[in-house]
């Protein structure tokens, strides 16, 4: 492992603790049974497991939970595994930053016990994500199993109420993660799904901001999301955390955009799919099979939101949605306020000129990173945004020479700031990062209207 994995697992080696299997039976003096849940946030990589809430047989003294008495290991599949292939697990270990009595919730009580803890634990790019990559599907899921074993170490002061000792926990290890809390998808519809008339069904999230306009208030802009390859399926969450889409919903996007619509569409495969055989890797630049019905979706969603401003409906994505908003862009002229297509993988050489005229109708951000490997810039956006500057279209870039962290959190073994994959532009995007002299991205969008 690099970066944070790697610094983590060497902090806990130097401490030399020796892992206690959860080997307390039911009766075991001095144990305290219970069970999990965890908390997912969304982070620049994609999902992480920040908290794991313990629920008690019995409430402990809140004065004597310590974060340096627990230790947890985590159990998972590990990424890259092929469909099909024999089944995989690996175990490392997660280092509890902080822990404290908490509700049920995992937030912090000022209760003298409780039956539950909440152990905050560090994460970073390669540690701690419930997800997994499939080379067979080249697609992400859950991973199954996600475990988390919780022990005590050797001389721990938890205690329960009346001063007895806690020197075991048998802490159950499944992690539900259907169950799991997500506290930056507050307020988003998860379960939604949409049948085209041609027969192609979507599922999607979506959000409403506080004042949605429909009696006669302030309406709001619509912002549409569309996810890359990795993330497509029929489960939205997938779609909104692998890509850190949360910050869309957050506190400050929300006010760079006067509150905001965001509809977040999935396919259940990729949208770069061209043909009934599931095509999609050497996409020459057709249509994707489920453009009629993504165009579709976004109308109706619409049409049923009357607080949404029509004159203000901004659509990007990233690689795969990428493409699919360039599709979308060379199919529906005067449509849509704004395109802020991100490493877009609609392959230059299959933009004839009729559709790049039809894509130079709307104002356009791009965004890469000169090292992406995985959708070349000289076969993608540098020629695209060459010929439509041509044109004289209103085109804007964020080109960056690598995708590294910009929070100081994170570094490779070298101590220089962790390096993700050259294809991962859409982090500077959520960060907010996304500038050209001087003008964000966010506020460009958000002034962005048609007419």
């Amino acid at each position: 492992m690099r970066g944070m994995g790697r610094c983590l697992l060497a902090a806990i080696a130097a401490v030399g603790v020796v892992l206690m299997v959860g080997c307390a039976q039911a009766g075991t003096p001095n144990a305290l049974g219970g069970t999990q849940q965890v908390v997912i946030e969304g982070c620049d990589w994609g999902p992480a497991v920040t908290k794991a809430i313990l629920c008690l047989d019995q409430e402990v003294d809140a004065s004597t939970v310590r974060p340096g008495d627990f230790q947890v290991v985590e159990t998972h599949e590990p990424s890259g595994v092929r469909t099909g292939g024999a089944h995989q697990e690996e175990s490392v270990p997660r280092m509890v930053a902080d822990a404290y009595a908490c509700d049920a919730q995992g937030e912090r009580t000022e209760a003298a016990s409780s039956r539950y803890v909440a152990l905050e634990l560090a994460c970073g790019p390669e540690l701690g994500s419930p997800f997994r990559y499939d080379f067979a599907t080249s697609q992400v899921t859950w991973s199954d199993p996600y475990e988390l074993r919780v022990s005590l170490l050797d001389g721990a002061g938890l205690r329960r109420p009346d001063g007895a000792q806690v020197r075991v926990l048998d802490i159950a290890t499944d992690v539900d993660l259907d169950a799991a809390l997500i506290p930056q998808l507050e307020g988003v519809e998860l379960d939604e799904s949409f049948t085209g008339t041609d027969g192609q069904s979507l599922t999607y999230a979506s959000f409403s901001p506080a004042e949605d306009g429909e009696e006669g208030g302030a309406t709001h802009p619509l912002v549409i999301w569309l996810h890359g390859a990795g993330e497509g399926g029929t489960d939205p969450r997938i779609a909104v955390l692998g890509n850190k889409v949360s910050a869309l919903l957050g506190r400050e996007f929300q006010e760079s955009m006067g509150g905001a619509y965001v509809l977040c569409p999935q396919t259940p495969l990729f949208w770069m799919v061209y043909d009934a055989s599931g095509d999609w890797q050497d996409n020459p630049g057709t249509d994707s099979i489920y453009l009629a019905t993504l165009k579709e979706l976004i109308d109706k969603y619409v049409a049923d939101h009357p607080g949404i401003d029509r004159s203000r409906i901004y659509v990007g994505g990233c690689s795969n949605g990428g493409y699919m908003t360039m599709d979308l862009l060379a199919n529906y002229p005067g449509y849509f306020a704004a395109g802020f297509p991100i490493c877009e993988a609609y392959l230059d050489a299959g933009l004839d000129d009729v559709e790049l005229a039809a894509v130079a109708q709307t104002p356009t951000w791009f965004t890469w990173a000169r090292n992406d490997t995985t959708v070349d810039p000289s076969r993608f956006e540098e020629p695209t945004v060459a010929r439509l500057r041509a044109l004289g279209a209103d085109v804007h870039t964020s080109v960056f020479d690598d995708v590294h962290d910009t929070s100081g959190l994170y570094a490779g073994p070298d101590g220089a700031p962790y390096q993700y994959q050259g294809h991962f532009s859409w982090v500077y995007f959520f960060d907010g990062l996304c500038e050209e002299d001087g003008v964000r991205l966010w506020d460009w969008l958000a002034a962005q209207r048609l007419g």
